[in-house]
């Protein structure tokens, strides 16, 4: 099995997905409204897009940070393939945590903080606003070198973001979003109140 150090490229173009700019320069509105997958959003027609969200993100209780490498424990891993060897802190971006999971060999969860809410949205118009336990959390799915990777960025405090990914080789967005809600609320439970 390769080594972490030999997934570095892909996991370089991760971090182009999560946060790069230049992702949006390729970027295009596309007309209509992104429907998210199941487990993301009880109410459908309550779906907004980028242009459509006009007030602050809900955030029903701020919640403080805990180390990046505790929010996906090994068993909160194996709904999605299971851990495959240790955590790596500071990937694919500095505060995150990636866990390289069985069933292909690039398959990664990920979770950690990131900038705030409404900067990560701008970068991802695509994306779509969806609740997670009374928290936004902006959903976005893209295939990446063949695989389907989906980022949340759910809103924690208005400087933060609890941010969340998942990458899976032949998964379709629906599943892959699908599995990243139960990760995102794993995680989101995780942190203390502040």
């Amino acid at each position: 099995m390769p080594k972490f150090r030999d997934r570095l490229p892909r996991l370089l173009v991760l971090c182009v997905l999560i946060g790069g700019p230049a992702l949006t320069g390729c970027a295009s509105d596309v007309a209509g409204t992104p429907i998210p997958a199941a487990g993301f959003h009880d109410q459908p027609e309550a779906t907004q897009t980028r242009s459509a969200i006009a007030t602050p993100p809900s955030i029903p209780g701020p919640r403080g940070e805990v180390d990046p490498c505790t929010l996906l424990a090994p068993a909160d891993l194996v709904p999605v393939g299971g851990a495959v060897g240790p955590p790596h802190p500071g990937n694919p971006v500095p505060g995150a945590c990636a866990h390289l999971l069985g069933g292909h060999p690039d398959n990664t969860a990920a979770a950690g903080f990131h900038e705030p809410y409404p900067v990560l949205a701008k970068r991802q118009p695509r994306g779509v606003e969806v609740d997670v336990l009374g928290y936004s959390s902006w959903l976005y799915c893209e295939p990446v070198t063949g695989y389907q990777t989906c980022t949340a960025a759910t809103a924690i405090r208005s400087d933060r973001s609890l941010l969340t990914m998942l990458s899976l080789k032949d998964a379709s967005a629906a599943d892959t979003a699908d599995r990243l809600f139960g990760l995102t609320t794993t995680a989101l439970r995780k942190l203390p109140p502040t």
